[in-house]
């Protein structure tokens, strides 16, 4: 506590390893969550409570921790919101050229069906 070095901030090997493994534990998490977990409220709700409440502590270290993490957490959610994004444009495209097609090619299957993945993204 009265150190004014902090684990991430220093250069030695072991401390460079931790830094590493932290930041992709936590791109990891989200990584691995991104289709389901994440959207329920309850993981991302606690991880911010315990974020905040590292930020507001009066170690330094615990300051600096929880900023690095919630950098990476963010940094992991914009990846997750553009892949979401990405496959919103995508299926909407495909809906839509599928819809534009004349009564007799229009396959009403795979219309449905993209109908269903359009609304559940």
């Amino acid at each position: 506590q009265d150190s004014s070095e902090y684990p991430l901030s220093l250069n030695t090997r072991p401390w460079r390893r931790f830094r590493a493994g932290f930041c992709e534990l936590l791109m990891a998490v989200v990584q691995q969550c991104q289709y389901s977990v994440i959207y329920d409220e309850f993981l991302m709700g606690s991880l911010i409570s315990f974020l905040i409440s590292l930020s507001d502590s009066q170690v330094r270290a615990f300051r600096h921790t929880s900023t690095l993490a919630a950098m990476k957490l963010m940094s992991a959610l914009v990846k997750v919101a553009l892949g979401v994004s990405v496959h919103q444009e995508n299926t909407l495209r495909q809906y839509e050229a599928e819809r534009s097609k004349g009564r007799g090619r229009r396959a009403t299957e795979k219309l449905e069906a993209l109908m269903v993945k359009r609304q559940e993204v």
